[in-house]
């Protein structure tokens, strides 16, 4: 069963993502798989999307970029405001929003990507601060030309506020505290007037012992009662000689404790020290290596894995144990003692990524600029409690008594799967570090389920009004035509392109008509959407449909002339420049055509009560996920339009009495099978087509059955009651059925 379906607050997450542009925080508790629920998001959002984090480590494990360079944003502090309080006496790098953007150094492919993303995935964003947060407000509003916060962008937050917070140093936070009550992400300013909406998963994949879940929440919100520390302090054993004991992790909180007592371990064994160097290809930080770049290994060595096994024969996973017990050039060979076979490991390859703009189908691409190729093994007799985050433990001892975290202790026990691995090297006082109180307020934020259902019925509508009548405003066309015209600046012997100055002037004269009819079809959609009536989907559909119908060939021919036009002038010399801007231009085109779709694959979704993914969006479409060189063949393949105008469904209706198949028509007409199953249920209403063609006898007793005992006789509410027992296309046939047997009987 899909991740998705086994978790209900995961399944909330998805329709906030799927069907508005509400701000998300994802969070729960380690352990409860909230990376898993990320790489869910992204292999099945319908939207563009980005993964980023504020850490270069985060980053190569969320599989995506660090905020820093996603963004072009410099280190030191960001002030929300161009005016410095005199009062501040600044000793540090500072940053205001005007010098952030003077100083914004980005080319045109960042700024498109930036232009084109919807969803920006931010994870591990307990580390997030909130004047970062600001400066990417910042940019994102300058280069997506925009004043709504993020440039109107999403946001999806994921982490687990109690464990590891911002890092702040003394001087910064004297700079910060002036501007925000305190430096937790949710402070941002460019959050006050959309905040994110708190969903927890709650459902805990790495422990199974009730009574140490609740040990560990009662340390996660600072509840901690003097029974916890009298139960957690009975596994406490300083003499315990963790060389003595295999499998044991020592888990302390400074980094050269954790030093320590891996080179003394290393240093006690005997035999031969072998040296394993890192192979570094392309770009790749040093600040970001997943291990050491020299990999120090004896016989008989503790280490641990830092990521699962890849060759699919799960032979180890990401924070398993085990001893070395051979080695070769190429490989090292790992034992476990929980009894399960040794494991022959082999160099793994981490992957520094850049994302881009595809100019043509307007795509993000991600393109690997580096690579770190060394083997996935740590020593493993002892860690700082940062660097195990992620990680489980059956076994280990930890050292937190000096922990200056609020987060540290719940960090460092809930690696543990149970209590029965826990060593404790020295007690724990009655009281850890004081919580901040903000993180109280923030989480009492959390909306019951009713509440959620509401925000997602308003949000959804107003995300689905906007992407319908943003997808008929062809201004940025315009706006791309004209910056293209502009460049038309040089004397025809000194550049091949200045030569087409009047085909770029009549490509433009080309779309001012459809820009007209654009206006007028938003002001057509206002109309529908201000009535508010109960059919208003049905009616939103029905004009978004026609809509499309009627600029798809007038954007197919503009396609279809802008790819001869690069034709053309591929055959002459120096004219690469120019190539590349006719790709942009195909793309921003292409982008509008699959905009169109887009907004008809919502209406339908919307008016259907499903889910709209990434699948399902390219089915109704039939443009995304197709590379512009297959719509070029489908645009040369496609028969000349005839300006008559014939009613749409009239057309199915004909080539259904040809015997025809719903697919055979709807292929044929290039629209959406469901777009064609609906003119048929209209093609019954109306009398016109029998409804035992299209449905047997006795699933339609099966449905009307269901339409006499539900109260709520909309098309959603029949589905969810007969589940599977019957399709969408089914109850539209018996619904146009029994309106046309009602028009019998009215008339």
């Amino acid at each position: 069963m899909n991740y998705l379906d086994e978790n209900h607050a995961a399944q909330w997450v998805n329709r906030f993502v799927n069907a508005t542009n509400q701000h998300i925080f994802l969070t729960g508790k380690a352990g409860t798989g909230k990376t898993t629920l990320l790489k869910e998001i992204i292999n099945t959002t319908h939207k563009k999307a980005l993964i980023a984090a504020p850490t270069g480590i985060a980053a190569i494990n969320a599989g995506g970029s660090t905020l820093h360079s996603l963004f072009h944003l410099p280190f030191g502090t960001f002030i929300p405001s161009n005016t410095i309080p005199s009062q501040l006496n600044i000793q540090s790098q500072l940053t205001t929003p005007a010098s952030l953007i003077k100083n914004l150094h980005m080319n045109k492919n960042k700024r498109a990507l930036l232009q084109e993303i919807e969803l920006l995935i931010i994870d591990e964003v307990s580390m997030l601060r909130a004047d970062l947060l600001d400066a990417i407000d910042t940019v994102l509003r300058f280069v997506r030309r925009s004043r709504d916060a993020f440039g109107g962008l999403q946001l999806l937050f994921i982490g687990d506020l109690w464990q590891l917070p911002p890092v702040v140093k003394d001087d910064e936070k004297i700079i910060l505290n002036a501007f925000y009550p305190n430096v937790f992400f949710f402070n941002a300013k460019a959050l006050e007037s959309n905040p994110p909406v708190y969903i927890e998963l709650s459902t805990i994949y790495r422990q199974t012992d009730q009574h140490f879940i609740d040990l560990l929440n009662h340390f996660r919100v600072n509840e901690v009662t003097p029974a916890d520390i009298a139960l957690l302090n009975k596994y406490c054993n300083p003499h315990f000689k963790l060389m003595e004991h295999s499998g044991y992790i020592y888990l302390t909180t400074h980094n050269y404790k954790a030093d320590a007592v891996n080179r003394k371990a290393l240093e006690m064994l005997d035999g031969e020290l072998h040296n394993f160097i890192a192979t570094v290809e392309g770009e790749f930080s040093e600040y970001t290596y997943p291990v050491d770049f020299t990999l120090e290994l004896k016989k008989n060595a503790q280490v641990m894995f830092i990521k699962n096994d890849y060759s699919g024969e799960n032979a180890y996973y990401n924070g398993k144990i085990g001893k070395v017990t051979e080695m070769t050039r190429k490989s090292v060979k790992v034992e476990f003692d929980d009894g399960s076979k040794a494991a022959w490991v082999e160099p793994y390859t981490w992957e520094q990524k850049k994302f881009s703009l595809n100019k043509e189908t307007r795509e993000i691409e991600e393109t690997v600029v580096g690579k770190f190729i060394h083997f996935p093994l740590k020593l493993a007799w002892a860690i700082t409690i940062h660097k195990s985050q992620g990680l489980t433990f059956e076994k280990a001892m930890l050292d937190i008594s000096q922990a200056f975290a609020p987060g540290q202790i719940y960090v460092a026990l809930s690696r543990l799967t149970s209590l029965k691995g826990l060593v404790l090297a020295r007690p724990l006082a009655s009281e850890g570090p004081d919580m901040d109180d903000a993180l109280y307020q923030f989480v009492r934020k959390q909306k019951a389920e009713a509440e959620l259902e509401q925000l997602l019925l308003s949000s959804s509508q107003s995300y689905l009004q906007s992407k319908v009548l943003d997808s008929f405003n062809f201004s940025r066309l315009l706006m791309s035509l004209q910056e293209h015209i502009a460049g038309y600046t040089k004397d025809e012997n000194k550049s091949a392109k200045q030569k087409y100055l009047s085909w770029a002037i009549n490509l433009r004269n080309s779309i001012s008509p459809l820009i007209e009819v654009g206006i007028k079809f938003q002001s057509q959609l206002q109309g529908i959407i201000r009535q508010a009536e109960n059919t208003f989907l049905n009616k939103l559909h029905e004009r978004v449909e026609a809509a499309r119908i009627y600029f798809q060939p007038a954007f197919n021919k503009l396609l279809h002339d802008i790819d001869a036009q690069k034709e053309l002038v591929k055959k002459e010399k120096g004219t690469k420049k120019y190539l590349t801007e006719l790709q942009w231009l195909e793309g921003e085109f292409f982008e509008q055509l699959v905009a169109i779709g887009k907004a008809e694959a919502l209406c339908l979704s919307a008016l259907n009560n499903t889910q709209l993914n990434k699948d399902s969006v390219r089915q109704l479409t039939g443009t995304l996920g197709v590379s512009l060189a297959d719509n070029r063949k489908m645009i040369e393949k496609a028969p000349k339009q005839n300006n008559d105008k014939v009613d749409t469904r009239v057309a199915t209706y004909d080539l259904y009495k040809q015997g025809l198949s719903v697919d055979e028509i709807a292929a044929k007409r290039s629209l959406t099978t469901a777009t064609i199953e609906k003119h048929l249920a209209d093609c019954i209403e109306k009398g016109l087509i029998e409804v035992d063609e299209l449905l047997k006898t006795t699933q339609l007793n099966i449905i009307l059955n269901a339409i006499q005992n539900s109260d709520n006789q909309q098309l959603s509410n029949i589905k969810l009651l007969l589940g599977d027992k019957a399709s969408y296309a089914e109850i539209r046939y018996a619904l146009a059925y029994l309106n046309y047997e009602q028009s019998l009987i009215d008339d």
